[in-house]
This record gives structure tokens, C-alpha cells and sequence, in this order.
């Protein structure tokens, strides 16, 4: 099965199907699209609360409490998810609170209530308390705000990094032996976590990556007649589409919860859970809470911030920024679009902070980060659609505002939890991979700085969540700060490969950065002007926008959230050049007949119906 039955002509070439309003995919199609990104989106939300509020000092008050955080995050995430498609970095990408705030807030909360985790397993929640002089400070309510303060830190850090342009430069000095060993340790950062919660049964986190595999892999070819796909060119339309391969992530999902609720309504036992999974089930806390309920700031009262949530917030800030550097460039890397320019890259990270802004007035326990889950999801199933993001944030919203339907969602299985993070962090670790063949990786340099610092991302780590003597420097919050730090892997790996990598000598072919990279222009290209114009049309903002602020884009700090001047020139001289056949506008790769070296282009990926933004 090679994919080619009932091609389109010209399906071969890297050509976009774009999945947009303006007719060129169905809203069935997209709305599917949506409930698998919701369906991926919520399960992480799940987990994120799953594994942090049995460390908090107390017990929620009311029952009903958890499916009210629930909801406060889902509304957060949603709003965030709409301004970073819209006004950030234009990229299909869904926000969620990223591991890279679950450390952190466990460490602050492991602070405040030493005797409150639990042993987890080997999942990275602390066991006992990292800091000297743990004491109870409050209630729940106490901690939830000092939490929500850490949040809110986070969220202004980030905006001020965006704002500045730091996000953007630090982008442009990361080569492929910065983001080989970076991507690799974000996808292998999550498999304590996977390992937990397959444990409740490991027959159906099985059973979801088998329907996952063979739908995405075994059979991508195999196409449904009952689905058409229009295509962007000459208004054509195939016959069929690869919908198992479309949808491999959301029918293996909806299979395996239809195949558990049937096991519970006939009473069957399939679900072992020990004491520490036990405190995790929030069964019955969802039935008493409200249908209809607006999030509003302050509902939690409003966060607190401390010394200790300044430092938490910092390190989740740093983090999250990582983390969000490292999805942008997973995620153009999966859609196969040119490299993200340093003002959208700013602009992302600056929605983020909005969003997290928001996230800690409403009082939630994570701020908002690009999901690399989802982002593997989309590289999974090789269905990219901007439009289908967006729907999935106005579902999210509508499930904020209803406490009930969002408490819903705490049924899902925890061993469904753990199979979603199997399927997609492993596309993260293969992605990280596939960098390797820009660079030497025959040079001993280039060996060491790799195994170093994924071995160090590791090991640290580890030490810190077993050592019996807790890192005491005289002050707790620079205690709580290198602690969030040191126990992120992703921190330590971008740290120490970002700093060898520019550090130790090496030619510039060693370290990868001659290589023919299809996705990034360089200066002396023969189509250089023509791709910067493309990625400029790509990820510039709205027109509307654009049409508002003219001239501030030129003032500081806005200029660094915009294109130069001479970028926005190369966008429109590129869409008025050329003799560029019907449809071929849409090309945000070199085309084919244009003589330059490329590399070879699976028919696998050629497949892909890819991002496509919307104006």
C-alpha cells in the first residue's frame, strides 16, 4: 500500500490541502478533526489535575470542586488556543498546561504539605518533601492561590520574554544538535507518567496503540468511498480520503471508552487500581456540580503571591518557554512549512502569557503551553488543519462553561490516559531523531554533547526525586526555584545542549548548519525571496490587524512581533510573480521544477493534507 490509488494529478508534490473555511474541506471533516484534538486535549487536562491535586495540603471542600477546576482550565486553555491561532504564531496548535507546570507546582505544593504526596510509582511527583522547614501554611483554598500566584508570575515572565524578543533569537541559534536531543527528551520527559497510568490495565492501553498503529501505520492507504476530500487546485476532488490514517488517534480513543463503559454496565471487573491509584479516582465528584457556570476572575479569591510563587513562577515560565520553543519547531517540522520566523515565534509565546494570565486570575492550578501532544497527534495522522483547532478551542469554551459536562470527562479511563501519551510523545522522540541526519553524528564533538546532555536531562532529575537530603541554600524560594528547574528534563537538556553546541568548536557542516534543510531558507538560495515572501504570508497576522497598526510595528517593543519591513515586501512580490500554475499559490515548499537540490519525499508524506492558515 503505497497510497496512490485515486490520486489526484499533481498529489505527488508537496502541495497543500488546505482545510479551511473557503470550501476546501468539508465541516464534517473538520469538526472530526476538532473532537480528536479535543479528545487528546482533555485527556492531558485530565492527567494534569489527576496527578496535582492529591498533592495539595487538604481535600476540596465540596465534591464538586475538581470538575470546577476542570472546567476554569478548559475555558483558560480554550480562550488561549484561539489567540495563539489567530494572533500568535498562526500554527495549528492546541494550549494546555505542559508538564513543564506540573513539576513545579508540585514542588510548591509539596512545600506546603509535606505529608500530602504519595509514592507515585516513579512518576515525577515527589515523594517526600525536597525542602527543609515543609509546613502546612493553610488550607486548600490558601494553596490553590499561592499556586494560581505562581501561574500568574509565569504568564508576565513569558509576555515580557515575547515582548522583548528573546523567544525569537534564542529560536534562531537553536541548529538540529539543539533540537535532536531537546525534541527527543520531551517525548521520553513523559513515560513515567504513560507507564503510571497504563498500570491500572495494561489490556487497554494496549489495545488503544494497536488501533492507533494499525490505523496510522498498517493501513494508511485504506480509504473510505463515503468521504470526499476537495482539493485546493482546480477545484478537484478525490474520490475517497485515508480516513483510517485521518482519524487514528480519535476511533481507537471513542473504541476503547465504548468497550470499558460496556464492561462496567455489565459489572465486569477490568480496572485494578492500588491505594495510590485510588486517591486519583474522582468518580461521583461531578454529579452534584452546576450545568451552566461562567468562569469570572477572582472566583477562588485572587492568587497569592509569595516569595515562594515568584520563584515557582519563574521556573515554570522558563520551562514553559522551552517547551513552547521546542513545539513550534515540532510542529512545522511535522507539517513540512517553512522554519517560524522570530516575530511569530515571539508572538506565540507572548499568547501564551496572555493565556496564562488569565488562567491564574481564574484561579487554575496551569497556565497555557503548546501541547505537544497534540502537535504529535497531527504529525501521527498527518492532518493538519488550522480551522479544526479553532473549533476544538470554541468546544473547549463551551465545556468551561459547564462544570457538569466537563465533570463528564473525569470517566474517561486512566489507562486511556496512559495509551494517549504512549501514541503521541512517541512522535516527539522520533522527531528529535530525525534531526541527527543534519549534523555529523559521526563526530565525536557532536556524540558527546548529545549523550551528555540527555543522559544529565535524566539522571538529575532521578537523584533529586530519591535523595534522602533535601537541596537546602539557607532560603526557601531559591530552594523551590533550582528544584523546579533541575527537575525538568526538558530545561536541563535545552540548557546544556544550547550551551555546548556554541561553546565547543565545530564547522559549520559538523554541526549541521549547511545542510539542506527543505523547511529553512539560508542566504544564497535561488528561491529566497520567493520563500521568506511565502513564510511572511503564512505566519503574518491577520489582515484586519495589519490594516490597524501600520506603523507601530516599526516601535519598540512591537517590532519584534512583526515582520521587517523588506519581509512583508518579499510577501507581496511573491504573490503576484511568476507563472505559477493553477492552485500552485498555495506552496509554501520549493517546487519541484524549479532544479534545486531536495531531498527525497516519502509518498507517506506527500499524503498529508497540511496546515493552512487562515486570513
Amino acid at each position: 500500500m503505497n497510497g496512490g490509488h485515486g490520486r489526484a494529478p499533481g498529489a505527488g508534490s508537496p502541495m497543500l490541502t488546505s482545510c479551511s473555511s473557503q470550501k476546501m474541506c468539508s465541516w464534517m471533516v473538520n469538526c472530526c478533526l476538532a473532537l480528536q484534538h479535543l479528545a487528546v486535549q482533555t485527556s492531558l487536562l485530565c492527567i494534569f489535575h489527576l496527578l496535582l491535586l492529591p498533592t495539595l495540603p487538604q481535600e476540596p471542600p465540596h465534591a464538586q470542586t475538581t470538575s470546577k477546576l476542570l472546567a476554569c482550565s478548559l475555558f483558560a486553555c480554550g480562550i488561549s488556543t484561539v489567540l495563539q491561532t489567530t494572533l500568535g504564531s498562526r500554527l495549528p496548535l492546541v494550549q494546555i498546561p505542559s508538564f513543564e507546570y506540573l513539576v513545579p507546582a508540585m514542588m510548591l505544593s509539596s512545600h506546603l504539605s509535606p505529608g500530602a504526596s504519595t509514592n507515585r510509582n516513579g512518576t515525577a511527583m515527589a515523594s517526600t518533601c525536597l525542602v527543609p522547614h515543609c509546613r502546612d501554611t493553610g488550607s486548600w483554598a490558601d494553596s490553590l492561590r499561592e499556586v494560581s500566584g505562581a501561574v500568574l508570575v509565569s504568564g508576565m515572565i513569558q509576555l515580557v520574554l515575547g515582548v522583548s524578543g528573546v523567544c525569537g533569537w534564542a529560536a534562531q541559534h537553536c541548529g538540529p544538535m539543539v533540537l535532536a536531543p531537546s525534541l527527543s527528551i520531551i517525548g521520553l520527559s513523559a513515560y513515567k507518567e504513560a507507564a503510571f497510568f497504563c498500570s491500572t490495565n495494561w489490556g487497554v492501553a494496549l489495545l488503544l496503540m494497536l488501533l492507533a498503529v494499525t490505523f496510522s501505520q498498517h493501513l494508511r492507504s485504506c480509504r473510505l468511498p463515503f468521504c470526499a476530500w476537495p482539493h485546493a487546485w482546480e477545484g478537484s476532488t478525490e474520490s475517497s480520503v485515508p480516513t483510517l490514517r485521518t482519524f487514528s488517534v480519535l476511533f481507537p480513543f471513542a473504541g476503547v471508552c465504548i468497550v470499558c463503559a460496556i464492561l462496567s454496565y455489565f459489572h465486569i471487573p477490568w480496572e485494578s487500581l492500588d491505594p495510590a491509584m485510588a486517591q486519583l479516582s474522582w468518580a461521583n465528584s461531578t454529579f452534584n456540580a452546576p450545568w451552566i457556570h461562567i468562569p469570572y476572575a477572582g472566583e477562588w479569591r485572587w492568587p497569592l503571591l509569595t516569595p515562594r510563587a515568584l520563584a515557582v513562577g519563574i521556573a515554570m515560565a522558563i520551562g514553559c518557554s522551552m517547551n513552547s520553543v521546542g513545539c513550534y519547531v515540532l510542529c512545522g517540522r511535522l507539517l513540512r512549512v517553512p522554519q517560524l520566523p522570530p516575530h511569530a515565534c515571539n508572538r506565540g509565546l507572548c499568547m501564551e502569557g496572555l493565556g496564562s494570565l488569565l488562567a491564574g486570575l481564574l484561579g487554575t492550578l496551569g497556565g497555557t503551553a503548546s501541547s505537544i501532544a497534540n502537535t504529535c497527534a497531527t504529525g501521527l495522522t498527518q492532518a493538519g488543519s488550522l480551522l479544526s483547532v479553532q473549533v476544538s478551542a470554541v468546544a473547549c469554551m463551551v465545556l468551561g462553561m459547564s462544570p457538569r459536562l466537563a465533570g463528564l470527562l473525569t470517566h474517561i479511563p486512566l489507562a486511556v490516559h496512559g495509551g494517549v501519551l504512549c501514541v503521541t510523545y512517541a512522535m516527539a522522540v522520533g522527531t528529535g531523531i530525525s534531526y541527527f541526519q543534519y549534523a555529523d553524528i559521526d563526530s565525536g564533538r557532536n556524540i558527546f554533547i548529545v549523550g551528555f546532555a540527555m543522559f544529565m536531562a535524566l539522571l538529575v532529575p532521578r537523584w533529586f526525586g530519591t535523595a534522602l537530603t533535601p537541596l537546602a541554600t539557607g532560603w526557601v524560594p531559591l530552594d523551590l526555584l533550582f528544584l523546579s528547574l533541575l527537575m525538568v528534563p526538558v530545561f536541563l537538556t535545552g540548557f546544556l545542549s544550547f550551551f555546548l553546541e556554541n561553546t565547543v568548536s565545530g564547522t559549520l557542516e559538523e554541526r549541521g548548519l549547511l545542510s539542506e534543510q527543505p523547511w529553512k531558507v539560508r542566504a544564497g538560495d535561488c528561491h529566497l525571496h520567493g520563500e521568506r515572501g511565502k513564510a511572511s504570508q503564512a505566519y503574518r497576522l491577520p489582515t484586519g490587524l495589519r490594516r490597524l497598526l501600520p506603523s507601530s510595528c516599526k516601535a519598540f517593543p512591537c517590532c519584534f512581533l512583526c515582520p521587517r519591513s523588506e519581509e512583508e515586501e518579499e510577501g507581496s512580490s511573491a504573490t503576484e510573480e511568476g507563472t505559477a500554475a493553477p492552485g500552485e499559490g498555495t506552496h509554501l515548499l520549493p517546487k519541484p521544477s524549479s532544479g534545486e537540490l531536495q531531498p527525497a519525499i516519502r509518498s507517506s508524506q506527500t499524503d498529508m493534507p497540511a496546515w493552512h492558515t487562515v486570513a
